[in-house]
């Protein structure tokens, strides 16, 4: 079956900023909320020591409008990671996104810049971090939106955060815990225990 226009629009795009991946994994169900999710993988380049993930696949349909306000519409995940990863620990870190990707059309919630989301373990290759914040952009030259045929798709970076970033950020608007993740933590990495 080929896919959704949207996708395309979104491949393309990734294409055009990002290049051409290096991999990527494909997650299918055709009984889950979403048949189809791919996360590509862009390794350390020249000049660049980070693997890039980002999902193809959840912004096929549009999420849960509730709760809160700005919620609803397509939405598609980027993690970045210092430095490079063995094959497995990209796979695992695919399949917590994956995992991501599908929650807001399991429990009927929406995802969004600002949110924070907790898991019971840590989050693969992040020792420590059991929670990720969810951002906009995190860099001036950052994605905030793909604008598609299907409308603008938002683009949510994935920031595995510690027990007492999460606490930290409970008590801040996001725009200033977002602020205050990058001048006081290497967010791309692993934290030091």
């Amino acid at each position: 079956m080929a896919a959704p226009p949207v996708l395309r629009d979104i491949f393309n795009a990734y294409q055009n900023q990002l290049g051409e991946e290096d991999d990527g994994f494909l997650f299918e169900d055709e009984q889950g909320p979403i048949s189809r999710l791919d996360v590509v993988v862009y390794r350390p380049r020249s000049g660049a020591d980070m693997t890039s993930f980002a999902t193809i696949g959840m912004a096929a349909k549009e999420m849960p409008a509730a709760p809160g306000p700005g919620g609803g519409g397509r939405a598609e995940l980027h993690l970045r990671r210092r430095g490079p990863l063995t094959r497995s620990e990209e796979h695992a870190i695919a399949v917590r996104l994956a995992d991501l990707a599908v929650h807001p059309f399991v429990t009927g919630t929406q995802l969004n810049w600002g949110h924070m989301i907790g898991f019971r373990e840590d989050f693969p290759t992040f020792s420590g971090c059991r929670a990720v914040f969810l951002a906009g952009p995190l860099s001036a030259e950052g994605l905030d939106y793909v604008h598609t045929s299907a409308g603008a798709v938002r683009v949510i970076n994935v920031v595995p955060i510690t027990d007492a970033e999460r606490e930290r950020g409970r008590g801040l608007p996001p725009v200033d815990f977002a602020r205050s993740l990058l001048e006081h933590a290497d967010i791309f990495a692993e934290r030091p225990q």
